[in-house]
């Protein structure tokens, strides 16, 4: 193959090179993409939103040689921009749906709806089996010198269907059948309380089926948690008494307050973790300890991961994480101890994809006038949290609901969708043809 001859520009030197064949066309490598990843972004002075309104990741470290906008910058105008958004799309605030429970002749119901409504400020909704008549009353006609009044607001709306908004599982009586060692003290013996305890179970079980099939956000309190465990395959194994159990349960006072006499403990709350966002108090501690009112926690097969709880993805993860466990001296209390346990037994799990999906031991809504108020804050800040998420929920229901009005029409498009890029596009994709 021949030679030619070129002048280099730089050097001014006279160089020999070979020459390419006419119509040969060189390949070259193609350059690796840079990752694009939270540092990536606030790198270069980006802005990534956390989870439903949580503060955004954090870039902690690291020398760069690009340019950098200054964490106060970053943070002045992401503020600008969510109160521009929430301006101009603000999001409706929705009622808490709270799965129904017969027992103590309905002011365990009382209970739900009262705590929910006087900790979050929203109104609240009952799910029921279809077979029950929903029953509310004051615990003070059944209890001496306990709460007779209303609840606040009008009567909650009830039905057998889905609800709207967060869906709260709330604790009861009885535990798993999947317990272990099954706990004979937490078993229905009557006929009477078997049938409530099975339609009630039975009607959570289509509750969360659905939640996890539409990417509702959900909430399970002490055992209501277990319930939500056992959606996602899991169990849960008894602890040891005077451990995480309390001299009694929080009542309301004839005053509508809530009684201080649950025993606390310890909890340690796992970094980096949903629940690391929202459980903090005003000036954005975590408080030390909980309110302690329950006999089982979620088992783990290994040291960090839920027993039953399946895996998925490309990197084998599991759908929940363990996101708080306890930190008393008589961790893990459990009750016949086998296999290699982690030395802290499991107080709250999240999920790890998809909606939020939270489950904690603790009764966050027992806290309010009286207690602490890193407590009383911190608690109702989750309750909060996770009602916003109900929000979402339903704000994404609501515009996949208007979206699909117009994908499957040849109707003149409003203006705001015929100008929407990501609309027309998912429209194209859709193969329809239309026009």
């Amino acid at each position: 193959m021949g030679h030619r001859k070129f002048e280099n520009p730089k050097q001014g030197e006279t160089k020999f090179v070979k020459g390419t064949p006419r119509g040969f066309v060189v390949p070259t490598r193609p350059k690796p993409a840079e990752p694009v990843t939270e540092t990536h972004i606030l790198r270069r002075g980006g802005i990534v939103a956390g989870p439903y309104g949580t503060p955004g990741f954090k870039y902690q470290g690291g020398d760069t040689h690009m340019s950098v906008r200054p964490v106060r910058d970053r943070q002045e105008l992401s503020s600008r921009i969510s109160q521009s958004l929430r301006a101009q799309n603000p999001i409706k605030r929705h009622p808490i749906t709270i799965s129904h429970r017969e027992d103590a002749r309905g002011s365990g119901a009382f209970w739900d709806h009262y705590t929910m409504r006087t900790t979050t400020g929203r109104t609240t909704e009952i799910s029921h089996h279809r077979e029950v008549t929903p029953t509310l009353q004051a615990p003070g006609h059944i209890t001496a010198k306990q709460f007779t009044g209303d609840l606040p607001g009008a009567r909650p709306d009830s039905g057998s269907g889905f609800g709207q908004g967060l869906l709260f599982i709330a604790g009861g009586n009885y535990g798993l059948l999947s317990e272990t060692p099954r706990n004979t003290a937490h078993i229905p013996t009557s006929e009477d309380a078997q049938k409530r305890h099975q339609r009630r179970t039975g009607h959570e079980k289509d509750l969360l089926k659905h939640a996890q099939l539409t990417g509702r956000p959900v909430l399970g309190i002490c055992g209501g948690s277990w319930q939500v465990l056992e959606s996602f395959g899991g169990s849960t194994r008894g602890v040891k008494p005077k451990t995480h159990q309390t001299r009694k349960m929080p009542y309301l006072t004839s005053k509508g307050t809530v009684a201080k006499v649950a025993s606390e403990h310890g909890v340690s709350v796992v970094p980096r973790t949903m629940l690391s966002s929202a459980f903090r108090d005003d000036s954005g501690s975590t408080p030390a300890k909980v309110n302690s009112a329950h006999w089982a926690v979620a088992e783990e097969s290994a040291p960090g991961r839920l027993k039953g709880v399946p895996k998925v993805g490309a990197r084998k993860e599991p759908l929940l994480k363990v996101s708080a466990r306890g930190s008393t001296a008589l961790d893990p209390p459990y009750l016949k101890k086998t296999g290699d346990y982690h030395q802290q037994s499991v107080e709250a799990f999240e999920s790890r994809h998809g909606a939020p999906v939270m489950g904690i031991q603790w009764h966050p809504e027992a806290y309010g006038h009286g207690f602490p108020p890193t407590q009383t804050q911190a608690n109702q800040r989750l309750l909060n949290w996770m009602a916003k998420a109900g929000d979402a929920y339903e704000a994404r229901r609501e515009m996949t609901q208007e979206f699909s009005k117009w994908v499957n029409t040849k109707r003149l498009q409003p203006t705001y969708l015929a100008k929407n890029k990501a609309f027309q596009l998912a429209r194209r994709n859709t193969k329809l043809g239309l026009k």
